[in-house]
């Protein structure tokens, strides 16, 4: 598998929705192909368990694929808390953890320690810098948190899902660290249960929520592309829709 791969020019219009992962690393994403992003100033990277769209200038991902498994959420592994920068990603464009020393911001994770349980080194792989954004504490340990368990719970019972998790930068967008790391305005997480033809979204602001309040902030998926500007499911015939759920 090819792990490293770039796209920092203008993508021709013959391949506008086209996306390294699909060629890469498709076994993260359905059938109905990567997400695709209007971002040309980034990165794609393939990992053992997710797969990675980074954007150079917040030094976070835009967005992370995962096909979250019941292998994945049933493992013996236990997080170590290894952060570090990932080395696939030229230093000019890193983050670091000095960027986090200080600031009132966890290291969230994007793809979860807790899907990534099958091996210690998959675990690991989860707490490279590239898969973490700044986020505020009690979003990161509160509602995000739950709704990471709501999908493990809901892997357990169906078997998988694809998930993609992922960042809103708005103009007033802070910045920390020498690195000057984008702080997100919003996290968002799309759930697609293929097998079943059904899918479900949720958009949290970056700031402290009631647990309580998680379904208050679920929505379509078709209004995060608009907050976002990315097709989820670009290879999805226009006459077929995916059932978006409201009770699970």
């Amino acid at each position: 598998m090819k792990k490293l791969f770039l796209l920092i020019s203008i993508l021709t219009l013959g391949i506008a929705n086209a996306n390294p992962i699909d060629d890469n690393c498709p076994q993260f994403v359905p059938k109905y192909g990567a997400p695709v992003s209007k971002l040309t100033q980034s990165q794609y990277l393939c990992k053992k368990n997710y797969a990675i769209h980074y954007r150079f200038d917040t030094r976070t991902a835009e967005y992370v694929v995962e096909h979250v498994t019941l292998e994945g959420v049933a493992g013996e592994s236990k997080r170590e808390n290894d952060f570090r920068p990932d080395p696939e990603i030229k230093k000019e464009y890193q983050s670091q953890l000095a960027d986090y020393a200080g600031h009132p911001y966890d290291r969230g994770h994007l793809a979860p320690a807790g899907d990534n349980t099958m091996s210690d080194e998959i675990m690991s792989e989860s707490f490279f810098l590239s898969n973490m954004v700044p986020q505020v504490p009690n979003n990161n340990r509160g509602i995000w948190k739950q709704l990471e368990t709501k999908v493990r719970d809901y892997v357990v019972k169906i078997g998988s899902v694809y998930v993609v998790s992922g960042t809103i930068y708005e103009h007033n967008y802070k910045t920390i660290g020498g690195n000057k790391v984008g702080v997100p305005t919003k996290l968002f997480k799309v759930i697609i249960d293929l097998d079943n033809n059904r899918a479900s979204a949720y958009v949290f602001p970056n700031e402290a929520l009631p647990v309580e309040d998680l379904e208050k902030h679920k929505i379509t998926i078709q209004e995060v592309e608009a907050m976002t500007g990315i097709n989820f499911n670009p290879k999805l015939p226009t006459t077929q829709k995916l059932e978006q759920q409201k009770d699970w």
